[in-house]
């Protein structure tokens, strides 16, 4: 047995299409743990992280939201409380910066980062 066995828990990971997310998503079920990709650009189905998941033999369901938007944010919550089976683990790495110097960045480049980011 593994010292780290999640088998039959769920695990939201947030900012799951690449990244540190991906790399999650990918170690919560290598451990066990069926997975609930949640990206703003997650394809529906047949994506990267969804194949490294279901190759790990785990479950992978694709959740786009867009975490600028309050309202589909709380729409996520929504769905992730209506849910039968419950989240057991959340991961939360979504995230957005604007790759450009400070003083270039505008009002609604500040902005979007700090929706994303911090609210």
């Amino acid at each position: 047995m593994s010292a780290f066995d999640l088998t039959g828990k769920l695990a939201v990971v947030t900012g799951a299409r690449r990244g540190i997310g991906r790399a999650m998503a990918r170690a919560l079920a290598a451990a066990g743990a069926d997975i609930i990709g949640v990206s703003a650009s997650l394809e529906e189905s047949g994506s990267d992280i969804e194949k490294d998941v279901t190759t790990a033999g785990r479950t992978f369901e694709a959740i786009r939201t867009d975490f600028a938007d309050p309202d589909a944010v709380r729409a996520l919550g929504a769905q992730l409380a209506g849910r039968e089976r419950p989240v057991d683990i959340l991961v939360n790495n979504a995230g957005t910066i604007r790759r450009a110097p400070a003083a270039e960045h505008s009002d609604a480049d500040w902005e979007l980062v700090l929706q994303v980011n911090l609210t």
